[in-house]
């Protein structure tokens, strides 16, 4: 079974942004105000409908920043988020019918782990980070990892290929700030190792695609929100598809009641 979704978006919010365009009737142009929130988005819009999406993000667990009316970067990193989720194409901004996805919001497409209430899913299909606490999903963050490019290691003085690793980890160790790399000059913020080379970090640049070494890139805002939930020994989970997770075995009757 899948986690399901269990948000607060109200329909209220998503449909007063729509007007129903009765068969044969002519389309309203997406770029017409329709009702309070039906317009085109981008970084710079500001207003009542920029502020009410804001809101349905922040019901789903995408954005952090303040219900303002003002569309920033954290506003179009977290509809990127939103985009990258739903599986249509990613861009920063917030189309006019944009709205009509919120009416119908599919599974997290992550699985269930009973015995590890508190976790990371790392989805590099979809380029998420699905943090996961007490059994709820409590932030849905926009990454970027590996690219898959070859570039040369000047640690280990050959090419390497920039892969994320899959599979099961933990969280080892943490360093806080930003730090630089005194061999390959890289500098990293909010560092969360899962193996001897590969974390989780902030970084200025987190684009629409996989384009890391293989670390685990978000934005620096956001590793900040997560140094607050994440801790040594976190599970952390990264996979290109969400895996079937078999469910515990029921636990086994006494003899006097088999």
């Amino acid at each position: 079974m899948q986690l399901r979704t269990r948000i607060g978006v109200l329909a209220a919010t998503v449909l007063l942004a729509v007007t129903v365009i009765a068969p044969g009737a002519s389309a309203v142009a997406p770029t017409t105000q329709v009702g309070s929130h039906l317009v085109d988005m981008e970084i710079g819009s500001e207003g009542e409908h920029v502020a009410a999406l804001q809101a349905s993000l922040r019901a789903l667990k995408m954005y952090r920043g303040e219900i303002d009316g003002k569309y920033g970067w954290e506003t179009a990193v977290s509809v990127m988020a939103l985009k990258k989720w739903l599986g249509v194409d990613r861009s920063w901004e917030f189309g006019a019918w944009d709205w009509w996805h919120l009416t119908d919001l599919p599974d997290h497409g992550i699985p269930e782990r009973p015995d590890e209430p508190d976790r990371i899913e790392v989805d590099l299909g979809r380029q998420l980070l699905f943090l996961v606490l007490d059994g709820e999903v409590a932030q849905i963050v926009h990454t970027s990892t590996g690219g898959g490019y070859t570039y040369w290691s000047e640690r280990n003085q050959r090419y390497a290929r920039g892969t994320t690793p899959r599979g099961d980890f933990t969280l080892r160790w943490f360093r806080n700030g930003w730090q630089t790399d005194s061999t390959t000059g890289w500098t990293v913020y909010d560092y969360w190792a899962f193996t001897d080379f590969y974390g989780i970090h902030g970084y200025p640049s987190v684009p629409s695609y996989a384009a890391s070494h293989g670390c685990v890139r978000v934005n620096t805002w956001e590793a900040d929100a997560l140094q607050e939930h994440f801790y040594v020994g976190m599970p952390i989970h990264i996979w290109d598809v969400a895996p079937d997770i078999e469910p515990p075995p029921a636990p086994a009757l006494p003899v006097a009641f088999s």
